[in-house]
């Protein structure tokens, strides 16, 4: 699937996220097992762990440090969860940047002109399509990171209505990625949040991701496609503005005749938007747009 400039930059950021999550994680259930199996339970935690940086700082028994370590999925989720979301809602700002630069393809607001609010976002790099499973619970991950901000994690009253308002299909989907339901005892009170809670916000982001890029390759029309290509490769890569705009047109599109910036182009075109099939006209028409 074609992968434009942003989503590619999104899919890196993230692919690290998840693995310094599951990293944690992994950590974190490696350390408790190692306290539980601690001859003495009162013995220091930092004696069991000596050969670990930082650990010296650690001041409490092998059966406290257990007990921390249990409950680290819970404070890691209170960290995780708003980064990955606001990871993904970078993702939302630089489609309408790249999509601005073709008239009539993002859909104006009445607001100031540089301020979108995360539900518009959202809304916006829909294209006018219906909202997923995906985009539903992304919603419900939205809100679940603002009361985290605002709210000390408490469940109130809106995210509960987020929750119970999910389509049936949503929150199966929830359900299959977590291993369990969204658990709360009543508004008021922290939710059941863990492991499970987070890499099912990350599986969220990720497939509504892969949505929104989806949706960008429909949206956009093949010239302008070759333009993104011509700008992705000119900013992303060691060429150069100066290099780029100062290239020479040539006189051919095929064989010898095509210019050095036009067969790097194809180059970074095949690698990165290869189910586009781009021909060097199409690329040259794209390049000579946007220098």
């Amino acid at each position: 699937m074609i992968q434009y400039s942003a989503f590619r930059t999104w899919q890196a950021m993230q692919k690290r996220s998840n693995n310094s999550i599951l990293a944690l994680s992994v950590g974190a259930k490696h350390a408790r097992r190692e306290m539980g199996q601690a001859p003495d339970p009162e013995i220091k935690a930092r004696m069991l762990l000596n050969a670990v940086p930082l650990t010296e700082r650690l001041d409490v028994t092998a059966a406290e440090a257990k007990r921390i370590f249990e409950s680290a999925a819970t404070d890691m989720a209170f960290l995780a969860i708003p980064q990955v979301v606001a990871l993904h809602i970078e993702l939302c700002v630089e489609t309408i940047v790249e999509c601005q630069y073709f008239a009539g393809r993002i859909k104006q607001h009445d607001k100031e002109p540089g301020w979108w609010s995360v539900p518009l976002l959202h809304k916006t790099v829909r294209f006018g399509e219906h909202k997923t499973a995906a985009g539903h619970l992304l919603d419900f991950v939205l809100k679940l990171r603002n009361t985290m901000m605002h709210g000390a994690g408490k469940v109130d009253e809106e995210l509960e209505k987020v929750w119970k308002n999910l389509p049936p299909a949503a929150k199966a989907r929830w359900h299959s990625l977590a291993g369990r339901p969204f658990t709360y005892t009543k508004v008021g009170v922290l939710p059941t949040l863990g492991w499970p809670e987070i890499m099912a916000t990350l599986a969220v982001t990720k497939e509504s991701a892969h949505e929104m890029n989806g949706r960008v390759r429909r949206a956009l029309t093949r010239a302008q496609w070759a333009e993104v290509i011509a700008r992705d490769y000119r900013d992303s890569t060691t060429v150069g503005r100066r290099r780029f705009n100062a290239a020479p047109a040539g006189h051919g599109v095929a064989g010898p005749e095509l210019d050095r910036v036009v067969q790097r182009l194809q180059g970074h075109a095949l690698t990165y938007y290869s189910d586009l099939a781009m021909t060097p006209a199409e690329l040259r028409a794209g390049r000579d747009a946007v220098r």
